[in-house]
């Protein structure tokens, strides 16, 4: 049993936690794998994603997955999916959300392992409300936020019931300091002091209010105005992580640092080799895996892509924990303070060259601090990190998992001036990946979305059956996605991609002409 601390709502959260066992088969997803099976099962569509296969004829990806808070549960389906079918990951990449499905897939077992059922037992055993972990420092403040927070997510007219009661608020102060001003001009009466007071104590009650809330919460501008410390998140993370072993062997040791996660991580299945396409003139299986977790540092103001960027915040990599990277991408604004991490013990020179070679940084100082926010504030969907120029012809796709509230590419037709805040905030923070896709559409091809609109991406109080409705979403987007892939033509889309681009452009802006226009003599 678990019992949630906090408030008198906690009786709501009492449960007897579900086996991973259990999870799978009441969503009833084995009736997805079947049909899929039977499906390819036929001489006509065989299952054929990559050329990259192992010594058990597993199929190797590389895998990018979005961000998008507690819709990430689809992403552990749609995983399960595509490990069932016998496809294996061998580079992994994602924001928020995301990463945390792919340091699992990295750390869960080794690449030609199933690891997605482990996942799902690691998320069983997590009570998502413990995430909402408040500040120690401010705690009355906070329950009161948490509480607004829970009705906010739950209740579906609550937003509606809160606009509402401001505007009555609000009406009411106004009609009663007008009444009170019109009977005084005219009369002057006895009724238009208390009428008068009335509009006073509104006044003094929204007053008072608005300065305890000031004061409350410039505590949580100390971190970046963040409702939650996010330590239960970050522990939690860091002891899922380190539950494993290094190749999955006792004998190796727990994943305890980078250093371990490195040597775990490099690890390649035995006996590789790769299927032969004639348009390929190197054919050598892929050796060096990578993973990719995308944060938002606004000291520096910049992307940051974990692990490689390491050497920016850390002195070696036995002082950083994979679960740091996890905590760093994330640091939902609002919602989780930012994280921050010191860089005023490491030596000074090694740091100049770590800012050198990976932001071309050329300020004579270095920030004392990173402080990290969302890496989905910039890249929700990093599907550029393993574009490889070296291979006209890829070895292996890139697949990419989004999370959508809704079918994509739809017009923002909001008027108000909170669509219209909302529509800058999307554009800045979907146009580093939307651009790639743009200029790289053949990768489109090996994209799948999954629609989550009937789900709030901050609902952490669901309970089980809310999970697996998520989970089926992400588990039935991976089957559509398997059955519709055509790994040949995605073979032929990006070489004609590659050609496309190397191909000079007779009309670079798109002027119709074919030929400079030359004036009359």
């Amino acid at each position: 049993m678990h019992l949630i601390q906090d408030n008198k709502y906690a009786l709501k959260f009492l449960f007897v936690m579900m086996t991973a066992e259990e999870f799978i088969h009441k969503a009833g997803v084995e009736s997805v794998i079947d049909e899929l099976k039977e499906y390819f099962a036929d001489p006509a569509h065989p299952l054929n994603v990559s050329d990259v296969r192992d010594e058990h004829n597993y199929q190797y990806v590389d895998l990018v997955q979005e961000g998008g808070g507690v819709w990430g549960i689809a992403l552990v389906g749609y995983t399960y999916i595509l490990e069932k079918m016998g496809i294996r990951f061998f580079s992994l990449a994602g924001t928020s959300a995301g990463s945390i499905n792919a340091i699992m897939l990295a750390c869960a077992g080794n690449k030609e392992e199933e690891k997605s059922e482990k996942i799902i037992q690691y998320f069983l055993e997590l009570n998502l409300f413990d995430i909402v972990d408040g500040k120690k420092s401010n705690w009355r403040f906070t329950k009161i936020l948490k509480r607004l927070l829970h009705r906010f997510i739950s209740t579906k007219d609550f937003k509606t019931k809160l606009s509402n009661l401001a505007y009555w608020f609000l009406l009411l102060f106004v009609s009663f300091s007008l009444v009170a001003f019109i009977s005084d001009f005219l009369m002057g009466t006895y009724v238009t002091r208390w009428l008068g007071l009335t509009a006073g104590i509104f006044f003094v009650s929204i007053l008072s209010a608005g300065i305890y809330f000031y004061y409350r919460f410039k505590d949580f501008s100390k971190h970046g105005y963040g409702l939650n410390e996010g330590i239960f998140f970050h522990n939690w993370i860091k002891e899922k992580i380190s539950e494993n072993f290094v190749f999955g062997n006792i004998k190796e040791g727990h994943i305890k640092d980078m250093l371990d996660f490195a040597k775990h991580f490099a690890r390649v299945p035995d006996k590789l080799r790769v299927l032969h396409d004639e348009r390929r003139t190197d054919e050598t299986p892929p050796s060096v895996p990578m993973i990719c977790i995308i944060s938002t540092d606004i000291v520096s103001e910049r992307k940051i892509e974990f692990p490689r960027m390491w050497d920016l915040y850390w002195p070696d990599l036995k002082s950083i924990h994979p679960g740091d990277f996890i905590r760093a991408s994330m640091s939902i604004p609002a919602f989780f303070e930012t994280y921050i991490v010191s860089t005023k013990k490491i030596d000074r020179e090694q740091l100049h060259k770590a800012w050198e070679k990976h932001l071309n940084w050329k300020g004579k100082k270095i920030p004392s601090r990173g402080q990290f926010i969302d890496g989905g504030a910039l890249s929700n969907f990093p599907i550029s990190v393993f574009a490889n120029p070296n291979y006209i012809v890829p070895r292996m796709p890139t697949f990419g998992v989004r999370l959508q509230s809704g079918l994509p590419d739809v017009p923002n037709t909001n008027t108000t001036i909170t669509g219209y805040l909302g529509s800058i905030i999307g554009t800045l923070r979907y146009n580093y990946d939307r651009d790639f896709i743009n200029k790289n559409r053949s990768y489109s091809s090996g994209i799948q979305t999954v629609d989550m609109s009937d789900h709030n991406w901050l609902n952490f109080f669901m309970n089980d059956d809310e999970k697996i409705k998520i989970f089926m979403k992400g588990a039935l987007a991976a089957k559509e996605f398997l059955k519709k892939f055509d790994w040949e033509d995605y073979k032929k889309q990006r070489k004609e991609s590659f050609d496309s681009r190397n191909t000079p452009d007779t009309d670079p802006n798109n002027f119709g002409m074919l030929q400079p226009y030359k004036p009359n003599p």
